[in-house]
């Protein structure tokens, strides 16, 4: 979870980090009971829902190691006081 907050900008961390979650957790999860019955009864055996999740791993490696980290231009000021201090107002958003 701490590299996948990475892979947004801070501004748009919290929402990036709680839909990929949210949506990978419904794509990912909603339907594995579903198709883990539907191949335990097809096969007629646990190999074929293995098969699956191991299938289900690999999609996940792959898709992790897709991720980059990005350049976050967007830090604050280290010293937010000097430009309050050139005459500019602050401003809080």
């Amino acid at each position: 979870m701490a590299y996948f907050s990475q892979v947004f900008p801070a501004r748009l961390r919290f929402t990036g980090v709680s839909i990929g979650f949210t949506v990978g957790l419904i794509a990912g999860s909603a339907f594995s009971p579903d198709i883990a019955t539907y191949l335990l009864h097809t096969t007629g055996g646990w190999v074929g829902i293995a098969v699956y999740m191991a299938a289900m791993s690999a999609v996940s490696v792959v898709a992790g190691l897709f991720l980059r980290e990005v350049d976050d231009t967007t830090a604050p000021p280290s010293d937010p006081a000097s430009h309050v201090a050139d005459g500019d107002t602050a401003q809080v958003r």
